[in-house]
């Protein structure tokens, strides 16, 4: 009888929020929006995927990961725990076809390979708008490769959007075998500290979920934090030493522009705990592209997290907040999306070798600097000047920062 009432309480959910819209993320022409969710056994929930049907109905469970998604327009999505083979990319193309039918959301995707078993043979899958971002090749033919782990594997992928170029490494870490998770968080060090082994672009962003301090671990604090070397601007948020608490209070985030100080509005699990086990971690060079201040973005603007369940959340979804833990894994996921933005108009990186030679202005300043100077790091519109001559003969003086 429980199970029947708890089904009837889906359903009735289902049919009441697919008539509801939440509000859309407000986006900045020349920005890249970057998510990642955990979608939980995408294909090996829904009995259309596991019995191979040939239906042409998509599940409501599809209809809604798409109404949380088409919240934020994103232009490139990764998505962890995709099921492996031909359940998880009929998935996928029914949330494609229902991104567009409903949403006039256009994207296209790409699965990697199998990157191992957890809950179920999995593979990441990168969702992008073709208008806004290209996948590069990493070799002939070839638009992701794995970083191979105890565990789930790494997924490596390249992209270009305007004059940002960048490598992905999508995420999803072991939760309850130990030495698979230390595996992956060392590994993930490496890369952070030693990005030019594992891409020719030094701009890495690493995303996913990290399970983060998942099942009483502490495998996190393998990644050494060093600002000099990487990133990780939505955890730092509440802790520059990210890899040291566990949860979010609302005494960690005061002050940082969380609506109503609410560390449900940090967390990207779907449970009332305020565990951040999704994250961005990114190499230094990308900084050149966040715009938001390393140690205090600004919530909805520089990051946010879609918090569907939540009620007075972005992105909230009228009645999940009265789902348990189970019906809401089963109707969304037990994650939720979390996103970045990027600028794309900056000095590209097949450029960057020649900046070094270069002094640069901004449209309004009237002194000159090196490419890396602080003091143009966020400004969106900058002149390239070939020599100093020139720069004297504009009535330009140098910079008191970079070249003093």
């Amino acid at each position: 009888m429980d199970r029947i009432i708890k089904f009837l309480v889906i359903i009735f959910w289902i049919v009441y929020s697919s008539q509801v819209a939440a509000e859309k993320l407000q986006k900045k022409d020349g920005y890249l929006y970057i998510a990642t969710f955990n979608v939980f056994k995408l294909g090996a929930v829904d009995l259309k995927y596991t019995s191979g049907s040939n239906s042409e109905i998509i599940p409501a469970r599809i209809q809604n990961i798409a109404n949380v998604l088409a919240v934020g327009d994103f232009d490139l999505i990764a998505l962890q725990e995709v099921a492996h083979g031909k359940g998880g990319e009929a998935a996928i193309n029914d949330l494609i076809k229902n991104l567009k039918a409903v949403h006039n959301l256009e994207y296209k995707a790409i699965h990697s390979e199998h990157i191992g078993r957890g809950l179920m043979a999995e593979m990441i899958t990168f969702l992008y708008d073709p208008n806004e971002i290209s996948p590069q090749a990493l070799e002939e033919n070839v638009l992701t490769n794995l970083i191979e782990i105890p565990g789930r594997d790494l997924v490596r992928s390249q992209w270009k959007a305007g004059n940002f170029d960048f490598t992905v490494i999508s995420a999803h870490l072991a939760w309850g075998n130990e030495t698979h998770r230390i595996a992956g968080y060392e590994m993930i060090n490496d890369i952070l500290h030693n990005p030019e082994k594992y891409s020719n672009d030094p701009d890495i962003i690493i995303l996913g979920d990290f399970n983060r301090f998942g099942d009483s671990q502490t495998s996190v604090q393998k990644i050494k934090y060093d600002e000099t070397k990487f990133i990780a601007p939505n955890i730092t948020i509440f802790d520059p030493s990210f890899n040291t608490l566990k949860e979010v209070s609302k005494s960690h985030i005061m002050g940082k522009g969380v609506p109503n100080d609410n560390p449900q509005f940090i967390s990207t699990t779907v449970a009332k705990n305020t565990f951040v086990y999704d994250a961005f971690l990114m190499t230094k060079d990308v900084d050149e592209e966040f715009d938001g201040d390393l140690f205090k973005p600004q919530y909805g603007i520089d990051f946010g997290v879609i918090v569907f369940d939540e009620k007075g959340g972005f992105g909230y979804q009228i009645g999940a907040d009265d789902l348990s833990h189970n019906a809401l894994k089963e109707v969304y996921s037990d994650h939720r999306p979390l996103w970045f933005r990027f600028n794309t108009s900056r000095v590209s990186d097949s450029d960057r070798t020649n900046a070094l030679q270069k002094y640069f202005t901004t449209k309004s300043g009237k002194r000159y600097h090196l490419h890396n100077c602080p003091r143009i790091n966020a400004s969106a519109e900058l002149k390239a000047w070939e020599s100093i001559e020139q720069l004297k003969v504009e009535l330009y003086l140098p910079c008191k920062i970079c070249l003093d």
